[in-house]
This record gives C-alpha cells, structure tokens and sequence, in this order.
C-alpha cells in the first residue's frame, strides 16, 4: 500500500471553507475512531504554528437494528433480544490566523 492507497484513510467526509484567515472544517465518520483519525489528518495537514482552533464535537444517532432473543440450543443457553443503536459522529473545526497575520494580508490586498 502507498500513502495515497484510499483504504489507508478513515471512514467519513470532510468538507472544507476558506475565507482569508479562517479555515472551516466539517468532519463525519462512523464511529469515534475514524471522527479522530479524519480529525488528526486535517489538522496535521491544515494547523499553523500560531493558528487559533476551535472546535466542537457531536454524536447522533442515526439508526438502529433490533436483535431478537434466540431460544436455547443443545450447546448454548437461550439470549434476550436486545437493541444495537447506530450513531454518526461529527465534528466542526475553526482554525484562524493570528491576527496580525490577517490584517498584514488584508492591508497587502487594499493596496
């Protein structure tokens, strides 16, 4: 596998906004793991030295499948049913630029 291989990366989508000194960042994925390791790979690839961040996190439940109980066997005793609950996990990243480094560029773009 090489670095580009697409199995290499965690599952979920990242959507992206940049606007001067700020870059927005909308991250899904699966389950937590993948929200965290989508998550490291933005911000290795999109943190500054200085860069503020901001970022908030959330967990929804998205569905959800009913297991029924299962009778016993010869080899197993009897299960109860029971509910797995499926959830989809989020996060919205901020990074900005110091703010000097905004305004140096927004007094290069008036000139």
């Amino acid at each position: 596998m090489t670095d580009d291989d697409p199995r290499d990366e965690p599952a979920g989508e990242v959507i992206a906004a940049i606007e001067g000194g700020v870059r927005v960042f909308w991250v899904t994925a699966p389950t937590m793991q993948d929200l965290v390791s989508r998550l490291a790979v933005v911000l290795g690839e999109h943190t500054g030295d200085d860069d503020e961040l901001h970022i908030t996190y959330n967990a929804m439940q998205n569905g959800w499948v009913e297991h029924e109980p299962q009778a016993r066997r010869i080899t197993k005793p009897p299960t109860r049913g029971w509910t797995e609950i499926h959830f989809e996990y989020s996060a919205f990243v901020v990074l900005r630029e110091p703010a000097s480094v905004t305004a140096s560029a927004s007094d290069e773009l008036s000139a």
